[in-house]
């Protein structure tokens, strides 16, 4: 496995090899006309929602998203609510993480053995079944709703989600018939997650005080809908993928191999650890200035509208900015704007901080993505996917635990400004060992010259 895969394609895009079946290779009526609308050109930043199936599975799961946005919103409401204990918003975020951690290598297998809109369409009906058993429970008729109940339903979404994530990324390759735009359909996708990281908290945010939590999870229950339609609608090309014979472990051994790879998944972990998990104190942190669940859901909403402006101009930028500048630095700002956060004087002036650190958070986020996107073999994508996706959404819930006991002793400041300074040590650590093996390269080029 070390140096199988190189690039094959010459087209300045590692890891894609176009000199594949003919089956691969997509009919000219797909591919992308001279004629096209001028806000659809290559370096627009919508370039890759002129391709139909992109189209279709961007508003799909904008919708669904949202949804699941207010769910998130509602549940980390309910907790603190039923408990008033720190503890337990980490452990219901850490329980999501039990099955993930367990199952996603093979959910990578999985992806790459059969039929992504399959695997999709299995994993979104069985979401939108949990949603609605939450929605009965949040009730409160047959039986009386306690903080277990939502930790036991969240483990099982994790283990739901151990399948849908790496078939859900991975997939996105197969959207576009050209190559040149996956970079662009990759920064989509996450202009589709943070458009409805703003758009889920708004409305929990009314749902919630007008007709309660219940509600909120119901809606997001019928918003699968939109995504099962999407799915169903998809006219792919066919490609042929091997069915046997897969090992789970290629996809750690891919990463292993490659060091770029493996910092930017040891950065992306790091940050779902002690910078994202952060998110799960913001009712403690509402209720410290005395804002409740209003405010709770405004901290929610402007961190989601720095994410949806910061994938907006990553789109519109494209390669205009050096891709470690954006990891690294983005790493760096991050950490820093998570102190100034933990510091705020005011609510109003934490809410502020929210919007800058999310423009941060969402460009170092998709830059990650886009470079190991990039990279990775469409034969091994399900299972690279896989531990990026292990990696980026198992930590975020351990980090849950981890930030919800140190604010049960210490508060919910002294919790964040710890987490703050410790991302900010090891994203230098690790900015350190990117440079030193760029200064090693140089020197061995120098030297072969």
């Amino acid at each position: 496995m070390k140096e199988d895969i190189k690039n094959k394609s010459g087209n300045g895009i590692e890891g894609f090899n176009l000199e594949s079946d003919p089956a691969s290779t997509p009919p000219s009526a797909n591919e992308v006309p001279d004629s096209m609308p001028e806000h659809f050109r290559k370096n627009s930043p919508f370039y890759a929602l002129y391709f139909p199936n992109f189209r279709l599975f961007f508003f799909g799961q904008l919708i669904s998203v949202a949804g699941s946005w207010m769910q998130t919103v509602a549940q980390n409401w309910v907790v603190w609510d039923l408990t008033h204990d720190p503890r337990w918003s980490g452990i219901v975020s850490g329980s999501g993480a039990i099955l993930y951690v367990l199952f996603s290598v093979w959910g990578g297998q999985v992806a790459d053995k059969y039929p992504r809109r399959t695997v999709l369409m299995w994993t979104q009906t069985v979401m939108m079944a949990l949603a609605f058993v939450l929605a009965l429970l949040a009730t409160n008729r047959w039986v009386k709703m306690e903080a277990w109940h939502i930790a036991v339903l969240s483990a099982l979404l994790g283990g739901v989600n151990a399948f849908n994530m790496p078939a859900q990324q991975s997939m996105v390759s197969e959207l576009i018939e050209r190559r040149d735009a996956l970079s662009n359909a990759i920064a989509l996708s996450s202009l589709r997650f943070n458009l409805a990281r703003f758009i889920g908290p708004v409305l929990a945010g009314v749902t919630l005080v007008k007709f309660g939590a219940s509600a909120c999870f119901a809606i997001n229950g019928f918003s699968f809908v939109a995504v099962l339609i999407s799915l169903s609608q998809l006219k792919l090309i066919t490609t042929k993928r091997q069915v046997k014979a897969l090992s789970v472990w290629e996809g750690f051994t891919y990463i292993r191999m490659n060091r770029r790879t493996l910092r930017i998944v040891a950065l992306i972990g790091t940050a779902s650890l002690f910078a994202w998990s952060i998110s799960t104190l913001f009712p403690m942190v509402a209720d410290q200035f005395r804002s409740k669940a209003a405010g709770y859901s405004q901290l929610m909403m402007m961190n989601g509208i720095g994410a949806a402006l910061g994938a907006f101009l990553l789109a519109s930028l494209g390669d205009r900015v050096p891709r470690l500048v954006l990891v690294y630095g983005g790493a760096l700002s991050m950490s820093l704007g998570l102190l100034s956060f933990a510091f705020a004087p005011s609510f109003l002036i934490a809410l502020a901080i929210l919007i800058p650190e999310g423009i941060v958070m969402i460009a170092f986020a998709m830059t990650c993505n886009t470079i190991v996107q990039e990279s990775v073999p469409d034969e091994l994508r399900g299972r690279v996917m896989a531990v990026y996706s292990l990696v980026f959404q198992g930590m975020m819930p351990l980090g849950g635990v981890e930030i919800g006991f140190l604010a049960k002793h210490f508060g919910a400041f002294p919790a964040i400004r710890f987490n703050a300074v410790l991302f900010l040590l090891v994203s230098s650590a690790l900015l350190i060992w990117s440079r030193q093996d760029r200064i090693r390269s140089a020197k061995a080029v120098v030297r072969t010259g």
